[in-house]
């Protein structure tokens, strides 16, 4: 069977929010889904940071399949460059089923930083939008 390698994404790097880097790897992955995993959510300024660290907090985000890791990979690690760590974690898909998918991890202690209440970050900046 085809190892596949997956990746989960939750602030700037979703599906439907406009940031040009996507361009780059946009030929190398597929949208699968929404999923989600177990993790907190703060605000850094012009992104957020999920941690590992509140298992009863979830974090909601886009799933993609990558055709091509090695390009996708080199390209969004240096975006995300030493603040955030690429590893794997178990992402539960809407559908039910769950894979391992890589994921951008804060990797900074959030001290300072606000902890967004909403699983959802797209929820968030609405909410700012009308605050």
């Amino acid at each position: 069977m085809e190892r596949k390698d997956y990746l989960f994404v939750y602030g700037t790097l979703r599906r439907n929010y406009n940031l040009k880097l996507k361009d780059k790897v946009a030929a190398s992955i597929k949208y699968v889904g929404q999923g989600k995993v177990a993790a907190s959510l703060y605000d850094i300024g012009k992104y957020p940071g999920a941690r590992k660290e509140n298992s009863a907090d979830e974090v909601v985000g886009d799933v993609f399949v990558v055709d091509d890791p090695e390009k996708v990979f080199k390209v969004l690690d240096k975006y995300e460059g030493n603040e955030f760590v690429r590893e794997k974690n178990r992402v539960k898909l809407r559908s039910g089923k769950s894979l391992n998918a890589w994921i951008y991890w804060y990797g900074q202690k959030p001290v300072g930083k606000k902890r967004i209440p909403y699983k959802d970050y797209f929820n968030y900046l609405k909410s700012k939008k009308t605050a």
